[in-house]
């Protein structure tokens, strides 16, 4: 299960969630958590509130339910937690709305106070890893702490930063090309308007992923250019939701529209609704912007061409 849910589910059943660097999650003790979805329409999270209030430290509870429930050592859950909400602070701190699935979203008002709007349900299920339904506590917490278990975490905790590390670099040195492009053509004519990459250095496209590949939308002048490079182009269309119902879509793309006015949403014949990110890509990389769609908005894209 991924951490976004994770988080909601501990809420639910905790009533109360304490998040460094943003503050504090509460639910009234009253509300009435749905196991599944009973009718077509999400519903809203009622008499969920938030306070924007100094936390220093996540509390050990939260790093003990993380722990059990993604089966890493509690250092390791502890780092992807910290890891999370230091993206999502940096997504804040530049106008954009941190998304909690199953939450709702915190985001900067014009008074640069937080603002939080409350989310829908989470209907995921918690379930426990393989190996810790099939043996008992008491070996499951020998196998957790054991030095080796240990020692065969890291290699795959290092792969994971190592392909995270060549996404980065892969869209820092498309940035890169793009800015070379966009400065010889802003001094040939002196327009700015044809701009498609960003002229962000490195850090920043490192802090901001995310936006820099939803900036990335079809046009006929960045075609011509990425083509002049050699690189064989194509328009795709990552789609981040499709329902059939026309409420749930038009929320999600509203919710997307805060941080992206590249989003689109079409239904066809009015029965299916998508919502979706057209983006101009090299076809070798269309996997790696998708995977990094997923983990931002903690959901499952699918691409169209």
């Amino acid at each position: 299960m991924k951490l976004p849910q994770l988080l909601a589910h501990y809420l639910y059943k905790n009533k109360s969630l304490s998040l460094p660097g943003l503050g504090v999650f509460s639910l009234d003790p009253s509300t009435i958590i749905p196991q599944e979805l009973v009718s077509s329409e999400p519903e809203t999270i009622p008499g969920i509130h938030f306070e924007n209030t100094l936390v220093q430290r996540p509390e050990e509870s939260l790093i003990e339910f993380l722990h059990l429930y993604t089966g890493k050592m509690k250092p390791l859950a502890a780092s992807d937690l910290e890891s999370y909400l230091n993206l999502g602070i940096q997504l804040i701190n530049i106008g954009k709305p941190f998304h909690l699935e199953g939450i709702g979203s915190v985001y900067r008002n014009n008074d640069n106070k937080f603002e939080f709007q409350p989310g829908e349900f989470s209907y995921v299920k918690l379930v426990l890893p393989e190996v810790d339904q099939q043996d008992n506590s008491e070996k499951r917490k020998t196998n957790y702490e054991a030095p080796i278990k240990e020692n065969l975490t890291q290699p795959v905790s290092a792969r994971r930063v190592f392909i995270v590390l060549g996404i980065l670099a892969g869209i820092a040195l498309i940035g890169w090309g793009g800015y070379s492009l966009y400065k010889k053509k802003t001094a040939e004519n002196g327009n700015q308007d044809n701009i498609t990459l960003g002229q962000a250095d490195t850090s920043s496209r490192t802090k901001d992923s995310l936006a820099l590949v939803a900036q990335q939308t079809d046009s006929l002048n960045k075609r011509k250019e990425l083509e002049k490079l050699g690189l064989d182009t194509n328009s795709y269309r990552f789609v981040i939701l499709e329902t059939t119902n026309r409420k749930r879509a038009e929320r999600r793309y509203q919710q997307l529209a805060l941080s992206s006015s590249k989003v689109k949403m079409e239904t066809k014949d009015s029965t299916i609704f998508k919502v979706y990110f057209p983006i101009l890509a090299i076809s070798k990389d269309t996997s790696k912007i998708k995977d990094s769609l997923n983990a931002f908005f903690a959901t499952k894209t699918f691409i169209e061409k």
